[in-house]
């Protein structure tokens, strides 16, 4: 199983379960910026853990869940991983937070096609503003040059007000300020900037 068959599957399953999801990650900034090689895929799912467990019990023996890693996970509003024993391929499942940029990310994923797979993913911005907050978090160049593939890429289809605003909100007002600068893109003026 190649990693767009492993996304399929995982994601059919997800469906079948009827669980809100979006794809986050590496995976939806390749979608939108410059492709790296990654091994992991992340998923956002908005669901109470009794919702969640058809969705790891239909995965069978064909992959590693352990449930009680699960439950813990999502108590502590965290992710957890599973992964198909075959190929290797994995993914993390992580609780969608209660905070207000969180639902509104959530609100805006739209359908994108990983490859021939439709998947949920979130918005390029949203991408920006995640990527953003793990480089804040952890100080990694890596996840800011993602950002910065993504900005470059997606420049002329940005809400760069929604960008502005959302930065200023979690906090890396900063680092948009200077992706913005290394993308040569203009910030937008303060008075158009929006709450969506």
């Amino acid at each position: 199983m190649n990693p767009t068959e492993f996304i399929s599957d995982v994601v059919s399953h997800l469906r079948e379960a009827g669980l809100p999801y979006m794809i986050v990650g590496s995976v939806a900034s390749n979608a939108y910026g410059e492709v790296r090689t990654t091994f992991d895929t992340d998923i956002v799912v908005d669901a109470p853990f009794e919702d969640l467990l058809p969705f790891l019990r239909s995965l069978g023996e064909e992959y590693y869940v352990d449930e009680e890693m699960a439950r813990e996970a999502w108590e502590r509003r965290r992710m957890f991983n599973i992964i198909h024993f075959a190929s290797g391929n994995k993914a993390d499942i992580i609780c969608r937070k209660d905070y207000e940029y969180a639902c509104v990310a959530f609100g805006r994923r739209r359908r994108r096609n990983v490859e021939d797979v439709e998947v949920q993913m979130c918005t390029p911005e949203d991408v920006i503003l995640s990527k953003l907050q793990w480089s804040k978090m952890g100080e990694s160049e890596r996840q800011y040059r993602d950002a910065l593939g993504v900005a470059k890429t997606q420049r002329s289809a940005l809400d760069l007000a929604y960008l502005a605003h959302w930065a200023e909100d979690i906090g890396v007002a900063d680092l948009l300020n200077r992706l913005l600068r290394d993308s040569e893109l203009s910030p937008p003026p303060a008075t158009e900037r929006s709450e969506e």
